[in-house]
C-alpha cells in the first residue's frame, strides 16, 4: 500500500491494550465512532483466535461455562503463548487511511465469516468479522495464510467521487 512510515503502530498482546490501541488508532478518522469497534474487534480476533489458539466452539463453551476470561489470562502466561504480539500498524493512503493488523498465530480461512450467517444469528460468538466489514470499514481483506487483515476506510470526498 506505502513505502512510509506507519502514521501509528503499536504492539500489544491482551485484551486491555487491544481496547485503547482501536481508540487511539481510529482517532486519525473523521469519523473514529464508526471505526473503533471494526479495529477492536479484529484485535480481539488476532489475539483469542490468532495468537492463543482459541477457535470458534471451543470460545462458545468457554463463554457458555462462565470460563472464558480464565482461559484467556491462562493462555496468555503459558510458555507457548506468551511471545505472541499483535500488531495494529495505520498509514494514509490516498482518500482514507489503511489499518492493519497482524499477529502470529498460523492464520485460518476467514472466507466464511466474511458475510452474516443466518446459523450464527444467536451464537455468543462468530459474528464479528462480518459485522466490522459491513458496519466499520468500506473495504476489509485478509492476507493469506490469514494472519493479518487490511481494513480499509475512505474519505466522504473520496466515496462520493
Amino acid at each position: 500500500m506505502s513505502d512510509a512510515p506507519p502514521r501509528y503502530r503499536r504492539v500489544l498482546r491482551a485484551l486491555d491494550e487491544a481496547r485503547e490501541a482501536a481508540r487511539e488508532a481510529a482517532a486519525v478518522c473523521a469519523d473514529p465512532s464508526r471505526v473503533e469497534p471494526g479495529l477492536l474487534e479484529l484485535l480481539v480476533n488476532a489475539i483469542e483466535h490468532g495468537n492463543l489458539g482459541i477457535d470458534h466452539v471451543r470460545k462458545a463453551e468457554l463463554l457458555a461455562g462462565g470460563q472464558w476470561e480464565a482461559e484467556l489470562a491462562r493462555r496468555l502466561d503459558m510458555p507457548a503463548f506468551r511471545e505472541r504480539k499483535v500488531v495494529l500498524s495505520a498509514w494514509a493512503m490516498a482518500g482514507g487511511w489503511c489499518f492493519e493488523i497482524a499477529d502470529d498465530g498460523a492464520g485460518f480461512d476467514w472466507r466464511p465469516w466474511l458475510a452474516a450467517d443466518p446459523a450464527r444469528a444467536a451464537a455468543p460468538n462468530g459474528r464479528g468479522i462480518a459485522l466490522a466489514r459491513s458496519l466499520c470499514f468500506d473495504e476489509l481483506y485478509f492476507l493469506p495464510p490469514g494472519n493479518r487483515v487490511r481494513a480499509l476506510v475512505f474519505d466522504a470526498a473520496t466515496q462520493r467521487a
